[in-house]
């Protein structure tokens, strides 16, 4: 507020007046600590399981990662223990997962360098996934279902 207050007006003791005028605000008061909330959901619910999938690397944990496998329609999650989260270690837990359960239609991940490679979209398309989902960078709230797990 003080920074765009000093782009248009100018004079000396600015900062102590805007402070002042936000201290006597009960408006300002009452929201301060209460950030706006995004109310609206973008994602689809999906029509059945195992439809769209979110998956994330967490850890580590006792020297290892864990991959964390999310299914958005029943909230049934795997978490698969790994010592690496390269390309293909993932690719190596998400065939057996798709072998054991079938692919999903779309994936949900963050911008990972696993994620990204070319290797995993090539092993994507040939398993059977429609569509990969990246979620927006420095933005983990937008995939909030995998978040939550993590």
């Amino acid at each position: 507020m003080k920074g765009m207050a000093r782009c248009f007006v100018c004079w000396p003791v600015i900062d102590l007046d805007i402070e002042r005028t936000a201290k006597s605000c009960n408006d300002c008061a009452r929201n301060a600590t209460a950030p706006p909330k995004f109310n609206t959901h973008h994602w689809e619910y999906p029509s059945g399981p195992w439809e769209r999938m979110h998956i994330d690397c967490a850890g580590p944990v006792a020297d290892t990662m864990l991959l964390i496998i999310v299914d958005a329609y029943s909230k049934w999650f795997e978490v698969k223990i790994t010592s690496s989260t390269t390309t293909a270690a993932t690719i190596n837990i998400l065939d057996e997962l798709f072998t054991a359960y079938e692919a999903p239609i779309t994936l949900v991940s963050d911008n990972g360098p696993q994620f990204t490679a070319s290797e995993f979209k090539s092993f994507l398309q040939r398993s059977g996934v429609k569509s990969h989902k990246l979620s927006a960078p420095y933005h983990p709230a937008t995939n909030g279902q995998r978040e939550r797990y993590v």
